[in-house]
């Protein structure tokens, strides 16, 4: 039995591909594809190490889907969507990132230039604050900044106006910038 979508099969039989041949395969897609994966994610927008990292997980995700037993019908073009995806993932969390940052206080541009947006090490130290939050306001700033997802569409997640929703944000961010302050 299997199943195909955007040109991978899921094989669940004895067919599934070995460890040797997903190694062959991963082998050959980055000897032939890993400068031009680099480019193509620079070119992006990424600076050097976001595109490193994207080009690593790309390559990651091709040998985990692999290993699933899927058959990919073409490896460097699905290398190149995924890697595609995960650049656009960057940007979007650089948005959030930066609008939260906004709503913390700070619209000047000092202020988010002195904040690296792809930096682990502020993302987990800001979250482990959101996570401090009662569990609604929480809800709504992960909703919001890390779904995506309209005051409209938290609303309707958690039963809620979408003023509701908004004034949860409203005081999560008002919490979150007292406790950590103007230098965050």
């Amino acid at each position: 039995m299997s199943s195909v979508s955007r040109g991978v099969t899921v094989v669940s039989d004895a067919r599934a591909i070995d460890d040797l041949e997903a190694r062959r395969v991963l082998e050959d897609v980055h000897a032939r594809s890993s400068q031009q994966l680099f480019g193509f994610a620079r070119r992006l927008g990424l600076t050097d190490d976001e595109a490193a990292e994207v080009v690593q997980e790309a390559l990651l995700r091709l040998w985990r889907t692999l290993r699933r037993g899927a058959t990919i019908d073409d490896p460097r073009a699905w290398t190149f969507r995924t890697t595609y995806r995960l650049a656009m993932d960057r940007h979007r969390l650089r948005r959030r990132w930066a609008g939260f940052v906004e709503g913390l206080g700070g619209s000047d541009t000092a202020r988010l230039d002195s904040i690296p947006t792809s930096s682990p090490d502020e993302l987990i130290a800001v979250w482990a604050e959101v996570n401090r939050l009662p569990p609604r306001q929480r809800q709504v700033l992960y909703l919001h900044y890390r779904a995506d997802l309209t005051f409209e569409a938290i609303g309707r997640v958690l039963g809620l106006e979408a003023s509701s929703a908004r004034g949860h944000a409203a005081r999560a961010i008002a919490r979150l910038r007292d406790r950590l302050g103007p230098e965050a």
